[in-house]
């Protein structure tokens, strides 16, 4: 495993605007960047990201922003991004732009989007269990 201690170390390894990560990291700092993040094997962990695109499999982490987000499998308490497309979606707060899921987008308090979609002809609207969906224009 990765473990990223500061974001010196990770601006290190950037390379022409993507950081790719093989294999499972840890950020144990805050992380903000201006490029892209690639996770081709593994998973990400960390408190907060904010980087321009990111495209992994697993995600794990406390607060998030971007701008695209691509995954697998999504779980974490905030999350600001303007579009996301993934399988599974988990999250305490959620706010977008766009938001294309496959069958089901579950949040804790709340969800506040300008459209939604689900890619599976059977599917559930987003559910908000403490909260309401809201859409915005």
């Amino acid at each position: 495993m990765k473990i990223y201690k500061t974001q010196e170390e990770v601006t290190a390894d950037i390379k022409d605007g993507v950081l790719v990560i093989d294999g499972d990291v840890r950020f144990e700092c805050d992380i903000s960047i201006g490029a892209s993040i690639v996770v081709t094997k593994g998973n990400l962990n960390c408190l907060n990201l904010k980087c321009l695109n990111l495209t992994c499999w697993d995600l794990t982490c406390w607060d998030l922003k971007c701008l695209n987000l691509k995954c697998l499998n999504l779980n974490c308490f905030d999350l600001t991004c303007r579009n996301i497309t993934c399988w599974d979606l988990t999250c305490g707060n959620l706010k977008c732009r766009d938001l294309s899921y496959y069958a089901l987008c579950f949040a804790y308090h709340s969800i506040t989007c300008t459209s939604y979609k689900a890619r599976r002809e059977v599917h559930q609207k987003p559910i908000c269990l403490d909260g309401e969906l809201t859409i915005s224009k």
